[in-house]
């Protein structure tokens, strides 16, 4: 592995002689799993799109969201808050309300529209419908709402940001972000058995029905290893169908005359539950499946390279910011990446916010993660492997316990406390068609 690269490039500053601010492109790949990808070291081969802009971008090996489902863990990449903050989530009393961003929270699409860039967004999951206040500062937001089998595809996304970037050469900040492969895993019918190979599945219908989609429904389904592995590699499949697009999206630019001064990055909101703690698809838990995600960035000037140091979505909402000139808000949390050290110890890094069971917490730091059952106060620590990926429980009490402390007091510094937050009333207004769409992805009941 490359070590840490010292970077001294940086966004230019206003005046008449400055160049003008690069184009700022933001991929988000929904519920896409680091280790999946061949980038990462998965054996298939199913990002090789990603594997060649890695070439020629800054390729995080550990970065990690603050949330393990949707809402909350964009509403984090677009402000820079924690969930507990930004109040996107669901509410933990009434699990059929849900509550917008908080208003009085600047956005990267506003502070950057501030800066005189045009933004839009293409976006496809219902938990970024218009309701939730995630399309604050979008000058256009086109949202279409996925509903399982009838989704945009990755290709369509990318074809219809291309088409609103051709419209001006004023820099902009376009928002991209794809389904697959969040479930139900369709992949296009020119991937179907890339993976998984002729024949019949070793599986029943892999689009399950909504109370197959229950948390408990998940648990008792019992899959043999070889059933597992097939719906794995049809998972793969949905990944190598997103990096598609991202190979079209990167030729568009080019073809468009915008790649050198486009600063890409990619990345995902959160991973995906394959039976790694019981449990399937995602929003169960806090554990690396669900919090590690790629990152690359790619911009002009910028020196390739791969770094190893522990990151974060905040850091991401600070270094697009940067990219594109705008002083970021006092609050928010995070470091410009381009101005990472090498050598420094792990920064914790907060993960919170369950779509299902009690509210919990999680902070990740030097190799260990510590999960806190917010109702109960019950506390789990694991060994993590370099990557952020893996949790293995530490069994033995005393060593639970040494290990507990120093996470808890960083835990309770970067949170403030242990407390479940109670929420105004921000509920979001969802639609019936929304609602429709939640439940045919199987998060409500």
């Amino acid at each position: 592995m490359l070590p840490l690269l010292l970077l001294a490039c940086h966004a230019p500053g206003p005046g008449p002689t400055a160049e003008p601010p690069p184009d700022l492109v933001l991929v988000v790949v929904d519920a896409l799993r680091a280790d999946h990808m061949s980038l990462y070291g998965h054996p298939l081969p199913t990002t090789p799109a990603a594997d060649a802009l890695a070439a020629e971008s800054l390729v995080f090996d550990r970065a990690l969201s603050h949330a393990g489902w949707t809402l909350p863990a964009m509403a984090s990449l677009l402000t820079g808050r924690y969930p507990s903050e930004h109040q996107a989530t669901r509410d933990a009393e009434d699990r059929l309300r849900f509550h917008r961003l908080d208003e009085t929270l600047p956005t990267l699409a506003a502070l950057l529209q501030a800066r005189g860039y045009r933004t839009g967004a293409w976006v496809n999951n219902a938990y970024l419908a218009p309701e939730f206040d995630l399309d604050r500062g979008f000058d256009r937001y086109d949202y279409r709402g996925a509903g399982g089998t009838d989704d945009r595809s990755a290709a369509d996304t990318v074809a219809a940001a291309l088409a609103w970037l051709a419209e001006s050469d004023q820099p902009a900040f376009a928002l991209l972000h794809l389904m697959e492969p969040h479930y139900p895993y369709l992949p296009p019918e020119r991937l179907r058995h890339r993976f998984t190979g002729p024949g019949a599945p070793p599986v029943a219908p892999l689009f399950f029905t909504p109370d197959e989609l229950s948390g408990e429904a998940r648990r008792e389904k019992r899959f043999s290893p070889e059933q597992v592995d097939w719906i794995g590699k049809v998972y793969d499949e949905e990944i190598l169908a997103a990096d598609e697009a991202l190979a079209a999206l990167v030729a568009g630019l080019r073809s468009q005359g915008r790649w050198e001064r486009t600063a890409l990055a990619f990345t995902a909101d959160h991973g995906e539950e394959l039976w790694d703690h019981g449990a399937f698809e995602h929003g169960h838990a806090l554990y690396g499946e669900l919090i590690r995600v790629p990152l690359l960035i790619r911009a002009p000037d910028l020196a390739a390279g791969r770094v190893e140091a522990q990151v974060q979505h905040a850091d991401l909402f600070q270094t697009l910011l940067a990219l594109g000139g705008a002083a970021p808000p006092a609050e928010a949390h995070g470091v410009d990446l381009r101005n990472l050290g090498d050598g420094q110890p792990d920064r914790p890094v907060l993960s919170e916010d369950c779509l299902y069971g009690p509210p919990r917490v999680a902070l990740t730091q030097g190799g260990h993660r510590l999960i806190v059952n917010l109702s109960t106060h019950a506390v789990a620590v694991s060994a993590v492997d370099p990557f952020g990926q893996s949790d293995v429980p530490v069994r033995d009490p005393a060593e639970a316990q040494r290990l507990s402390a120093p996470l808890m007091e960083a835990l309770q510094a970067a949170r403030g406390d242990l407390a479940i937050r109670a929420l105004p009333d921000t509920t979001a207004p969802l639609t019936d068609e929304n609602m429709e769409k939640l439940r045919a992805l199987g998060y409500i009941r």
